[in-house]
């Protein structure tokens, strides 16, 4: 059963709502907001979307990763150059 675009768009509100009653607001980055549009437009299916949203966690998170080993070996030479 197919879902039309103004059902689709209430879905999203609705979870958007509830998410941000409870604190976790639903991510605010233009890309994955333009992958919802076209979703809620039905040119891409909720697998399409879950699967290119992962995709950008996944090119985020080497990055949060780089920079947090970068702040744990300042860290580290820090704590050396203090026992010196």
């Amino acid at each position: 059963m197919a879902i039309d675009s103004d059902r689709r768009r209430v879905i999203f509100d609705q979870v958007r709502s509830k998410a941000m009653s409870r604190g976790t607001p639903i991510d605010d980055d233009a890309e994955f907001l333009a992958w919802v549009e076209l979703w809620i437009s039905g040119e891409y299916e909720m697998s399409d979307l879950r699967s290119r949203y992962n995709d950008l966690v996944a090119r985020r998170t080497p990055r949060s990763k780089s920079a947090a080993g970068a702040l744990g070996s300042a860290s580290s030479e820090a704590t050396t150059r203090d026992a010196d």
